[in-house]
């Protein structure tokens, strides 16, 4: 079952069926403009949150095999203004749903996301691997920056669990939602 992620502030998971013939199929973009600063409940301004490449893609030709890797890491990027350095940001990531949408056999658990990097601000770190689900969950957390246009980003890695119990169609989806908070 050919699985594809596609990231950005908003992720959507493409899985679908492929016969060894089928032609490659357009994948959809999700497009978060970079300039748009969104306030938040404290002095700490935060843009909007990013992910590259906009492209995961998942091969899983045989549930015997178990875990998939995804085609390449992903960077979840952001920046804030009037951080404070004793303030703590987290990032959080959660499903739309338990399920992928046109494929309700498909739940969104067997897709685990696991943080291998953080950079900027300090003492960042990555929580433990997460498998999907509707709830948010911490995936990484650090100290905020002092200043203006200061720059983070978290990488993370994304699997997928097959299963012989797992019926996909032409056309699964599934979005995610990254959130940041940084007071």
């Amino acid at each position: 079952m050919p699985v594809v992620v596609i990231l950005g502030g908003t992720m959507q998971i493409y899985a679908q069926k492929v016969s060894p013939v089928s032609p490659p199929q357009q994948q959809s973009r999700v497009v978060v403009p970079s300039n748009i600063v969104l306030p938040m409940a404290g002095p700490t301004a935060l843009s909007a949150i990013s992910a590259s490449p906009s492209t995961i893609s998942f091969t899983a030709t045989d549930p015997d095999l178990g875990s998939v890797a995804g085609s390449s890491a992903a960077t979840i990027s952001w920046m804030t203004s009037g951080g404070n350095k004793n303030s703590t940001w987290t990032l959080a990531v959660r499903a739309s749903a338990a399920s992928f949408t046109n494929c309700a056999t498909v739940p969104t658990s067997p897709v685990k996301a696991t943080c291998t990097g953080v950079s900027g601000g300090s003492s960042g770190s990555c929580g433990g691997p997460v498998s999907l689900s509707t709830g948010a969950q911490q995936i990484a957390t650090g100290k905020e920056s002092n200043g203006a246009n200061k720059a983070y980003s978290v990488t993370l890695n994304f699997t997928l669990t097959d299963s012989w119990s797992y019926i996909a169609s032409s056309a699964c989806t599934l979005s995610l939602t990254y959130t940041v908070n940084a007071p």
